[in-house]
């Protein structure tokens, strides 16, 4: 039987918590979320069955028959050597154009929304014009391309030609081989290709790429005109020649698109005309033929047309033309003029609203099965997640108003409905949002899928303000574009829409790890734990820093040397991306590209800068155990503390006992939030905001931990906040460290409140006990939590509602419990699909009870 919250008196009153949906009294603990599921069709429950899923579980893939393909490998290499002499745009249009004209085409049984970016459903394509590595490692696993040889031919010719061996020559070999170990640093992005984007889906919807080559091509004409102009000024004339060659690749581009999907059109003509036998199906394969045919070549009429036209940009911005994670977009104000045409209007393709839910549900699944060939370390580091698939839904709209529609309501309905892992969920939370609405994201929440995650719509809006100011081409947000952000990723919001947005994973992305770099900062930049190596510069034994600023200013030191070389990295990278790594079709899709002549990559009219710290709160739990035990009270010495962390604790366990129990973050302690807001604000958001990157703007931290808390924590010696070496590190960007947080949950926002300067970002976990949120009071507690976490001007929070019962059940028969999915970091995962070692940290989050001191704080109103 299933467990029920016990009564607590509050106001004078006794307040019971009897459950919401009294049904669920009857099923046990330990396997309530098997019974969640409800694909809203038969259809998607077919499609849900035979979903071709594509996530990782150690670094393996999950599903049998997953591998890499050759198709995409080859035809790059065929076009690459066939256009010797373009120039590079031209060459890359052409590359594109190859791959969309040559490609197999796959069309799946019962699918709606068509399209795949390799040549059969369970591969997935490769990068050899990226990291030359990355490819290496899946030659040499059990995932290779076939045949072998022609792969291993195909890298060995784009090995001097890729973004990796063209970067890796602006480097010292000291640099690299410490960027290499991911240890201080996460490797840079030109080692392992890994690559974000928000796409400016709204231009594809809106107007269509037979609209966008009409542009282009005037643009053309206009340049060319200026071109023959006399008298002849070189210095001025000579720059339409490169802006000639952008748009002549934006129509290439445009075109091959266009052609891509109208070979989908046919193939459905073919397959309905001549294979399929039921009628209804064949209905289906026509209407989609005319679709395709339409779109996106047209501007979008009805919901059907916008889901398709946006799933094929998606494909070519992400999979085709160059890899890049994520599914970032404002989804639900990019359909709701859709959904309002066939739903609510039903001028054009009428629908009903469950018609509308069943399309979620299938791009959902679709987004499942999306193959993405990133290196073995990326797949070790989201286990569970197949390519951090994010999209974003509420806030506000450019007016101020609430910006919830009918739309946001079926993805979320769609979601709950067919419980898969991703695509994930950013919901921006403002106080003008609906409750409907509202009661349908904390729906998602209580039932545990650990998405939405929540971020603070003001806080974003602002940001986009601030880095508006930073524009090179002073064409930054205005204050109502400012309204128009979603998350890249995990955790930065950045512009999108019709232009501004971001192109390239070098703009901002990759992590830092401070708890590593205290280690090494201990130890004269020298890492023993790890790497047996000098990781950074020298700045000093730890026994001989006399004050704690002297500990603080070596810590620095050593941060300040790795964010420059990271932002280096990422910039020399950019660089290399605006020569040889151009992307026509998403140049052409961007009004901005489009009205400058610019490429994508080389265009940035937004900064949008950042870099993530991760396993902050290890290094500040332990800066805070340091101060108080041994330059405060000298309980220790430092050589007494050093000799302790050598022998990892062993033979010095009451001294540890001390250094444990010292105060930490996350339960409104003024001792430790002091120390802990300023190492934020002075040192990890001060020194980076030192950085300019490649748009001009100042690099802030935005914590978002991903799963490498694990990774980098295995990595990671004994650390004076009394944690065992190898032990994993703290899961959030400002998120308090396992079990550490006894306060309840409203200290937890009153510590991470007082921490506002130089940050961009920092991702907060909370796990919530279950039986209170599954009570009648749920929904009335999670509103008045968030209200109070709006109102401390937190940026974001997100939640495991989930309990401990089932998440061991789940390890004792995982095949019992393959619908249980959990909050990792960024994202959310199967629990089974999660190495026990990760399972274990979720376990250990301390499950946070509402008591009479939070609701009064909340200032709740509780009645039975």
């Amino acid at each position: 039987m299933a467990t029920m919250a016990p009564a607590v008196e509050y106001k004078g009153k006794v307040i019971d918590f009897p459950f919401e949906n009294p049904e669920e009294e009857q099923i046990p603990d330990d396997e309530l979320h098997e019974h969640l599921a409800k694909p809203s069709t038969e259809r998607t429950k077919r499609l849900k069955a035979r979903c071709r899923w594509k996530h990782a579980s150690a670094g393996e893939f999950v599903e049998h028959g997953v591998r890499a393909g050759i198709e995409r490998m080859r035809l790059v290499t065929e076009a690459h050597k066939a256009s010797r002499g373009r120039p590079e745009v031209i060459r890359r249009a052409l590359i594109l154009e190859s791959c969309l004209n040559k490609s197999t085409l796959c069309l799946q049984t019962d699918e709606k929304i068509i399209g795949y970016h390799a040549e059969d459903p369970n591969y997935f394509p490769l990068y050899p014009e990226l990291s030359y590595m990355n490819v290496k490692d899946y030659l040499m696993s059990d995932y290779s391309p076939q045949p072998e040889a022609e792969a291993e031919a195909i890298n060995d010719y784009w090995k001097p030609y890729s973004l990796q061996a063209k970067c890796e020559q602006y480097f010292e070999p000291i640099d690299l081989q410490r960027m290499y170990q991911v240890s201080t640093m996460e490797a840079p992005t030109f080692a392992h290709g890994y690559n974000s984007i928000i796409p400016p889906y709204e231009t594809v919807l809106e107007d269509g790429l037979l609209k966008r080559i009409e542009m282009a091509e005037e643009y053309i004409k206009d340049a060319k005109a200026e071109l023959a102009k006399e008298p002849w000024d070189g210095s001025k004339q000579l720059s339409w020649i490169p802006k000639i060659d952008n748009w002549q690749a934006m129509v290439i581009a445009d075109k091959a698109v266009i052609s891509w999907a109208r070979r989908y059109a046919r193939l459905c003509k073919i397959v309905a005309e001549n294979f399929e036998p039921d009628p209804e199906r064949k209905k289906e394969l026509m209407e989609m033929a005319e679709i395709s045919q339409r779109v996106p070549a047209e501007p979008s009429k009805g919901l059907k047309d916008a889901f398709q036209a946006k799933w094929y940009t998606f494909l070519v911005c992400h999979g085709i033309e160059r890899y890049a994670s994520g599914f970032a977009h404002k989804e639900d104000k990019v359909l709701y003029p859709y959904y309002k045409a066939s739903v609510i209007d039903k001028t054009f393709q009428p629908m009903t609203h469950a018609d509308a839910v069943e399309y979620v549900e299938m791009e959902r699944l679709k987004i499942s099965e999306h193959g993405a060939g990133k290196s073995r370390g990326y797949r070790e580091i989201f286990p569970g997640s197949n390519d951090l698939f994010i999209l974003t839904l509420g806030g506000t709209n450019r007016d101020g108003t609430d910006g919830c529609n009918d739309m946001t309501d079926a993805i979320l309905e769609g979601a709950r409905n067919i419980r898969t892992t991703e695509p994930s969920i950013v919901f921006r939370y403002s106080k003008k949002n609906r409750t409907e609405t509202l009661r349908k994201v904390f729906n998602c929440v209580r039932d545990g899928l650990g998405y939405p995650s929540i971020k603070n719509d003001d806080v974003g809006i602002e940001q986009m303000k601030y880095y508006s100011k930073f524009s090179m081409n002073n064409n930054g947000a205005t204050d109502e574009e400012a309204h128009d952000w979603c998350n890249v990723l995990c955790m930065s919001p950045g512009l999108c829409g019709r232009r501004k947005s971001q192109k390239t994973r070098s703009e901002g992305g990759s992590a830092i790890f401070p708890a590593k770099i205290l280690e090494i900062t201990l130890n004269n930049g020298f890492d023993w734990a790890y790497t047996d190596m000098q990781l950074g510069p020298e700045t000093g034994n730890a026994e001989d820093f006399k004050t704690y600023d002297d500990l603080l200013e070596a810590f620095r030191k050593q941060y300040s040397y790795v964010m420059s070389l990271v932002v280096r990295a990422k910039d020399v990278g950019r660089h290399i991306e605006t020569q040889f790594l151009q992307i026509p079709f998403v140049s052409s899709i961007d009004d901005g590209c489009m009205e400058l002549g610019e490429e994508a990559t080389h265009l940035s009219e937004q900064p949008n800068g950042w870099h993530n710290p991760i396993t902050t709160i290890v290094a500040a739990n332990s800066l805070v155990a340091m101060k108080k035990l041994i330059y405060d009270e000298k309980k220790y010495t430092m050589k007494q503390l050093m000799e302790a962390l050598r022998a990892n604790w062993e033979g010095h366990e009451d001294m540890r006992k001390d250094f444990k129990n010292a105060p930490k973050w996350g339960n409104d302690d003024d001792y430790a939030d002091t120390i802990i807001q300023s190492f934020y604000e002075d040192i990890l958001g001060g020194e980076m905001a030192k950085v300019t990157n490649y748009s001009g703007g100042p690099v802030l931290p935005v914590g978002q931990a991903v799963a490498l808390y694990m990774e980098v924590g295995s990595r990671t010696g004994p650390t004076p906040d009394g944690r065992y070496g190898g032990e994993a590190a703290d899961d959030g960007g400002i998120s308090p460290y396992f079990g550490t947080d006894t306060k309840g949950p409203t200290a937890v926002l009153k510590s991470v409140s007082k921490v506002q300067k130089n940050q961009k970002a920092n991702l907060l976990n909370q796990r919530l006990a279950v039986p209170m949120m599954r009570s009648v009071h749920g929904f009335d507690i999670w509103h008045a939590y968030m209200d109070t976490w709006h109102d401390l001007n937190v940026d974001h929070v997100q939640f495991n509602c989930v309990s401990t019962d089932e998440m061991r059940a789940a390890q004792r028969e995982p095949e019992k419990h393959r619908d249980l999915i959990v909050r990792v970091a960024g994202f959310s995962a199967r629990f089974v699909d999660i190495p026990t070692y990760g399972q274990n940290t979720i376990i250990a989050r301390n499950e946070q009870e509402f008591g009479t001191q939070d609701f009064e704080f909340m200032n709740l109103e509780l009645g039975n």
